[in-house]
């Protein structure tokens, strides 16, 4: 866990160092939902010659505390596809966890426009997969899917590289990953994290 922490941490730290030559250019960051709505970030990170997939899900509320989320593998035949998973399993953590309004949000234009208009338009591949998010989307009082830049998306980003570089699925509910907490943090989340 400790590596774990301190790869992210210095990745982050990179990151902020190659911002801060782009003198003048302002990076997006995550925001917080209206009142009394979560926000759910998902993403995933593909490697074409293993097809495997990493899917993270980071789900927040009003006042930026982390309520949960989850990072998985599984197989994908393409960065759609792995995206599209990575949305489904953000619908279905945001079922299990009870949340009535959700706003869910991807740095994937191609997902967030599949999701929002007609399905039958979007690669027939990810087809059933959206299918099913829309099911599952049925279950909520509202919700919204928005396209956001990866720079506010940097959580549900982290937990999918980390999805990756793991042995098994996790999904926290109670007790967040040492490794996403700079993350977190660095998005507003209120130190030391509460859960």
């Amino acid at each position: 866990m400790v590596s774990e922490f301190m790869q992210v941490q210095t990745e982050s730290v990179m990151s902020m160092n190659d911002n801060i030559a782009e003198v003048g250019t302002t990076e997006a960051r995550w925001s917080a939902p209206p009142h009394a709505y979560c926000k759910v970030n998902v993403d995933a990170s593909w490697e074409k010659g293993s097809k495997v997939a990493g899917l993270g899900v980071v789900v927040r509320d009003s006042n930026a505390v982390c309520l949960g989320g989850s990072c998985s593998t599984r197989l994908a035949a393409s960065a759609i596809e792995a995206e599209a998973h990575a949305a489904l399993s953000g619908v279905n953590l945001a079922a299990q966890m009870g949340i009535s309004h959700v706003v869910f949000e991807s740095d994937s234009k191609e997902l967030v426009q599949s999701v929002k208009g007609h399905i039958q338009r979007s690669r027939w591949t990810i087809f059933p997969i959206l299918t099913a998010i829309r099911r599952a989307c049925s279950g909520f009082s509202s919700y919204s899917w928005n396209w956001v830049p990866r720079g506010a998306n940097k959580a549900a980003d982290a937990a999918a590289s980390q999805a990756r570089r793991r042995m098994c699925d996790e999904v926290w509910e109670t007790s967040l990953p040492s490794s996403l907490v700079f993350v977190l943090q660095a998005d507003g989340l209120p130190s030391p994290p509460t859960l």
